[in-house]
């Protein structure tokens, strides 16, 4: 902030006068700013010498303007949704409301030259600006524009949908700064991916939250091609090409985080359209334990992932979190003594470390392509993102028996279903046994949301599908009311559900023999296998998610004979 290295003589001098700062402790804390790299104003603070309300009021009387304690007195939401929330955000501002014909505009910075350009860019007309501390700023904006997505008015601009499609056809669409706030309301909303697609009537944005489409904004039908074209110069696209997909990726900084972009474009009968997948840079999350893995089930994921040689298999329809599993368990074995190279289609996260190769069949590097030169190369752990076709399955299992341990997805619906489906692909059973040493099928199931979580006795019906006997008492699960945080929906984030197989010497043996699937899901779970409905269930009685949510997500699961 600018304000920090302006205000800093005023804020010491505050604090000496209201603390009796002596120069012994105003060169301690000179040091520890100077160590931890941040402004003095910000040490300070974090050591209660001073406060924000303080710092806002001193700032306001040093530049002649207002103090307003949001505390006390609340903005105009109707108002402040006319900024959008993304400038909101990153300027630390909002609309309080009108005074004599003047636009009222609480900031934190009021030294800071961008905070009253941002503003005057939207409103021609006078603004008076009064400062506010910072917290109470960000408070006021989770606050008001949470409650309006709540209630269903869906934000375009910042303003309500009914009132926004008339403005930006009156004044005009700015696409730099509409594609902006759409990604920024994404990350906000912690969406997984944006969806820009035509309809008859309009242009519909729809984020992809929780596993769950929702619409979250409306334009013009005819701020489609500025969109797109916005999109395809973001993603290095040809933008005269509109008979054929392309595909992209871009970076945008969103608030406090980096989100890398992944593009995909297609032309459709109302014009192109786009889906814009979000990944965050930030991978400091990829645990195992994070995921959802109990820990029995990841101490013995984790001692076959640290075997020398074999292939594992991770299954799964599309968005279950396979990719996000595999990245996990490579940055548990991604030591500076292993070699690991992954071919991925498309690289979704770069790891430190780790050699990446990207599919590109327009220059002839395919799975099975990339595979043979890849074993060449002497790696010790080799990542397929996606077994597709016989040759590259082949490749792969010839491979984990050469010495090297191999990672590979699979789109089945159960862990053992991953031996089916090789041998449908051609592959012979004696070299499925021999080289499969473990499978894992997951879904994602949404958590409760914390914020609105609300405890309960189970139904008759709930008793029987969580293994609670009639007779016990007491017992108590979990669900969500519905809030602004969650949306309504009860239901914040999401955790997976695993089923977990290690392939014994008896199932080994059913692979030989090419046993139907029946049989070898009953070895697996006679032999201590934990199916993914066992998986869900637990996880509602660990109070993470519901029995509606476990039933709905395991109901393709295929076999589970434990129910």
């Amino acid at each position: 902030m600018i304000l920090e290295e302006v205000c800093e003589p005023l804020v010491l001098g505050l604090v000496a006068r209201e603390r009796g700062l002596d120069a012994s402790t105003l060169l301690d804390l000179r040091l520890e700013s100077e160590i931890a790299g941040l402004p003095l104003v910000q040490v300070l603070l974090r050591a209660d010498l001073i406060g924000e309300a303080e710092i806002a009021k001193a700032v306001a009387e040093q530049n002649g303007l207002r103090f307003l304690d949001l505390s006390r007195r609340k903005p105009s939401a109707a108002w402040t949704l006319v900024l959008p929330e993304n400038v909101a955000r990153r300027k630390v501002c909002l609309v309080f409301g009108e005074v004599s014909g003047q636009l009222v505009v609480a900031v934190a910075d009021p030294v800071d030259p961008s905070v009253r350009s941002a503003v005057a860019a939207r409103f021609q007309r006078p603004v008076q600006y009064v400062v506010s501390p910072r917290y109470q700023i960000l408070e006021c904006i989770d606050e008001i524009y949470g409650q309006a997505r709540a209630r269903g008015a869906r934000l375009a601009d910042g303003v309500p949908m009914s009132e926004a499609v008339t403005r930006v056809t009156d004044t005009g669409l700015n696409m730099v700064e509409q594609l902006d706030s759409i990604i920024d309301e994404a990350v906000d909303r912690r969406a997984s991916d944006i969806h820009i697609e035509p309809q008859e009537d309009r242009l519909r944005v729809r984020f992809r939250i929780d596993g769950r489409l929702i619409e979250a904004r409306a334009y013009p039908l005819d701020a489609l091609p500025a969109m797109i074209s916005r999109i395809k110069v973001l993603a290095t696209l040809d933008i005269t090409e509109h008979r054929r997909g392309q595909d992209g990726r871009f970076s945008h900084r969103s608030f406090d985080q980096q989100v890398d972009l992944r593009v995909a474009v297609i032309p459709g009968a109302l014009g192109e359209r786009a889906t814009l997948r979000l990944l965050s840079t930030d991978r400091s999350h990829l645990t195992l334990d994070r995921l959802g893995m109990g820990l029995q089930l990841r101490q013995s994921f984790e001692r076959l992932i640290r075997r020398p040689h074999g292939i594992i298999l991770i299954t799964g329809p599309t968005g279950s979190g396979k990719s996000t599993t595999l990245y996990a368990a490579l940055s548990v074995i991604n030591t500076p003594d292993k070699h690991i190279i992954t071919v991925e289609d498309p690289v979704e996260y770069r790891i430190a470390g780790v050699n990446q190769v990207q599919v590109n069949a327009e220059f002839g590097v395919t799975f099975a392509s990339a595979l043979r030169s890849i074993v060449r190369h002497d790696p010790d752990v080799i990542m397929v993102g996606e077994i597709r076709d016989e040759e590259t399955a082949h490749l792969a299992l010839e491979a984990s028996l050469t010495g090297h341990l191999v990672f590979a997805t699979l789109h089945t619906n159960s862990a053992v279903g991953a031996v089916t489906r090789l041998l449908d692909m051609g592959c012979e059973s004696y070299l499925v046994a021999s080289s499969l040493v473990g499978s894992i099928a997951q879904r994602l199931v949404r958590r409760i949301c914390p914020n609105c979580k609300q405890r309960y006795e189970p139904n008759a019906t709930e008793r029987r599908l969580l293994g609670i006997p009639p007779e016990r008492t007491g017992a108590r699960i979990s669900r969500g009311a519905g809030c602004a945080r969650c949306l309504r929906s009860g239901y914040y984030d999401r955790v997976g559900v695993f089923e977990f197989v290690q392939f014994d010497e008896g199932l080994c043996e059913l692979v030989m023999q090419k046993a139907p699937t029946e049989h070898l899901q009953k070895h697996a779970v006679a032999h201590g296998a934990i199916t993914l409905r066992e998986d869900a269930m637990t996880k509602v009685r660990d109070e993470l998610t519901t029995v509606e949510e476990a039933l709905r997500v395991t109901a393709d699961a295929g076999l589970d004979l434990s129910a």
